[in-house]
């Protein structure tokens, strides 16, 4: 099986010592290696019709559309440039059922289009988030799912003190507070049935290390490319953890209406 990120091989945007360094090691971030591994971990076992919300450089999106070959996979994200990159990048894998659309997730208008949808660490991004969360409630159909991940307001820092989570370009908070999360989906009209912690201490660990050599900007690109191999083993080996507190929320949430009382223990029951 490819690591994930391989692809970006074909990326020229990149130059031929990164794109080599991507087909041995596969997409060199640490976080992102951390969010697809939660990922795969709830998943559901069938998805015919698929959004994945903000693809960035459409990693997520084409593990889905590989996880998932029978289904049609969606990839929206404001960015031009980037998009055309991974139409380009798609192509040359031969993947067939994924496409990459241009369009800002704040002008989302789909209704009743998929059965699931994954909204990875873009809310953070958004000023008017509760919107964005009403139009994925009005994208999914009756009885799909949402799998949102986003940054937890808190991060362990350097080792055992947690603090207010990296100041990161382009986010427009920290993070999300558990609750907050919840209380933002519910208010949007979905169930929330299972919410969690992701990144575990060795994970954390390996994160933070990244952070304070590229500072989340690609800086001192050499120490990290030769960093990256022995960060992510040392992140690897903490995929196994179900973390009580950690530095990144992720919620599954569908727009079936359950008993409320019902979706309230199971909420309980993930913060004991």
């Amino acid at each position: 099986m490819r690591l994930p990120g391989t692809e970006l091989y074909w990326d020229d945007s990149l130059t031929k010592p990164e794109r080599l360094y991507c087909r041995i090691f596969g997409a060199p971030i640490i976080g992102l290696r951390i969010r697809i591994r939660t990922l795969n971990r709830h998943l559901p076992p069938v998805a015919t019709c698929i959004l994945d919300a903000g693809c960035g450089r459409g990693v997520i999106s084409r593990v889905l559309a590989k996880r998932y070959p029978h289904a049609k996979v969606d990839a929206i994200d404001q960015d031009a440039d980037q998009q055309a990159q991974n139409i380009k990048i798609t192509e040359s894998m031969g993947i067939q059922n994924c496409r990459f659309l241009v369009k800002d997730l704040a002008a989302l208008d789909s209704q009743n289009a998929y059965d699931l949808i994954v909204s990875i660490d873009n809310l953070e991004h958004i000023e008017n988030d509760r919107s964005v969360l009403r139009r994925y409630w009005s994208a999914l159909r009756a009885n799909g799912l949402l799998y949102v991940h986003v940054p937890h307001y808190y991060r362990r820092w350097p080792i055992l003190k947690w603090t207010t989570n990296f100041d990161v370009p382009g986010h427009v908070r920290p993070g999300y507070h558990l609750p907050e999360l919840v209380e933002r989906l519910r208010s949007s009209g979905f169930n929330v049935v299972h919410v969690g912690f992701s990144y575990g201490f060795l994970e954390n660990l390996a994160n933070n290390i990244s952070y304070c050599i590229s500072s989340a900007q690609q800086e001192s690109k050499l120490v990290y490319a030769a960093a990256f191999p022995f960060l992510n083993c040392l992140a690897w080996f903490g995929r196994w953890t179900s973390p009580k507190m950690g530095a990144g929320v992720w919620a599954l949430a569908t727009k079936e209406k359950l008993d409320s009382r019902k979706s309230m223990q199971s909420f309980q029951d993930e913060l004991v």
